[in-house]
Order: structure tokens, then sequence, then C-alpha cells
């Protein structure tokens, strides 16, 4: 009888059927012994289910130790380098301390200059009135420099919200109430008067001019000024005639 020849390919598949085949039996010679047989459905009834064994702790005891066993964990602790406690700073009034001093939030000391909202993106241009610095932050960003805690939260059409260290804040959007700044230069105004010569005839002189030596100065009256301004004007005109004339004759 000749024995069965299997190929390389063929061996691998073979031995995984055989062994898949051993365990099934395993499981089935199991299953007759007995095999979950001790286990059954949980009844619907929750009457009939046996009640669990009372569990006695009176004779229960803890493992640790009182806590003076453990007195010489304090004095060497075991993750300082030196195997040596640190010492507790003590205060004014005497007593202990380990805390830093807490340092005040700074205010939020800021004026918004202008604001800015599309579709989208919004911005607030902010001015810091202790340095004078301005900035332009979008909602998330945080204001820099000393005042480098305070975050823009929120964002309206005159209003800013900010948060911080005190809280949250809100700043109106300012708006030039015409106080402050440089005043403009004022325009020197001339004022024509009319002077009388000796002749009595009224003459026409400018504010700031020298007044005749003799004659009175008067103010000038509406009609006098305007026949002084349609005198100035004539004569303008007659000295641009008269320029023309000369630059055709060359």
């Amino acid at each position: 009888m000749t024995g069965l020849h299997l190929t390389p390919s063929q061996r691998l598949p073979a031995l995984l059927i055989a062994v898949v085949a051993l365990w099934a039996l395993i499981f089935c010679v199991a299953a007759l012994a007995g095999l979950g047989g001790r286990y059954g459905v949980h009844p619907d009834d929750p009457s009939r289910i046996p009640p669990l064994p009372a569990l006695d702790l009176s004779q229960a005891r803890s493992p640790l130790q009182p806590v003076e066993t453990y007195a010489d964990i304090g004095e060497r602790p075991l993750f300082n380098p030196d195997r040596k406690p640190v010492p507790i700073e003590e205060d004014q009034g005497g007593e202990a301390t380990s805390e830093e001093p807490v340092v005040p939030p700074t205010p939020l000391d800021i004026a918004v200059t202008s604001i800015i909202m599309t579709p989208q993106v919004k911005i607030a241009i902010i001015t810091d009135n202790r340095s004078g610095k301005s900035q332009s932050l979008k909602i998330g960003d945080v204001l820099e420099g000393e005042q480098s805690g305070w975050k823009l939260a929120e964002l309206e059409a005159r209003k800013a919200v900010f948060t911080g260290p005190g809280g949250a804040s809100s700043v109106d959007l300012r708006v030039f109430d015409g106080a402050g700044g440089q005043a403009p230069t004022p325009a020197p105004v001339v004022q024509a008067q009319e002077v009388r010569g000796d002749d009595g005839v009224p003459q026409v002189a400018e504010q700031g001019a020298a007044p005749a030596e003799t004659g009175k100065v008067e103010a000038m009256t509406p009609e006098a000024r305007a026949e002084m301004i349609r005198r100035r004007i004539e004569e303008r005109r007659r000295q641009m005639r008269e320029e023309a004339e000369r630059a055709n004759n060359r």
C-alpha cells in the first residue's frame, strides 16, 4: 500500500484541518463528560434567586501600621536628592506657609479706537493707555505687553469684551468728543479801513498798514468794501489784458 504524498503547498492546509478536528473532538468529549452542566440560565422570578452568603468583617484587620511607624518617611523624603525635608517658610505673623505670594491681576487699561466687522472677520484696534502702542486683535487673540493676560472674547459694533485675570471687562468704542488735540492756527483776517486824507477824500487801507499821519480812521461800510473789491478786480483784469497784449506783440 502506497502512502499519501502531499506537496509542500498542501501540507499547511492539511495540518490546520487536523488541528481544528482535534480541538473539536476534545470539546465533544468534555461536553459528554458533563462540562458546563452545573451552570444554567438565570431564573426570571427574583424570588427564586438564592441569597448571597453574608460577609463577616468582624475579623478583618488592616495591614497598615500606625502613623508613627511611617514617621521616617517624612524625615527622609524618598524623592529628594539629599533625602532631607524642604524647610517651610514662615510669614511675619509666624504662621507657616509654603505658597508663593499672590500677584494681583493687572487691570485692563486700554482704549478701543476702531472696530472692523465683516462677514468673514472681526477686528478691533486698541491702544494701550500706558505705553501708547496700538495693535489689532481678532476674537481669541491675547493682548501684548504688560496686559498680556487679557484676551478678546466678544466684539460688537461699539463694544469689545475682554476676559482675563480680573474676570470679564467691556470697553466701549472711543468716540471723538471734540476735546483734546491741537487747535488749528487761525487764519489772519485782513480788515479794510477807510482813511480820510487832508483833502477829505476817502482812501482804502488794510489793517496792519501804516495809517495816514493826518486824518481820522473809520471802519469801512459794506458798500465801501464792495466798491474796493470791484476796483481790485478791474485792476487785475486790466493787468491781465496788458500782459496778453505784450505777449502777442512779441
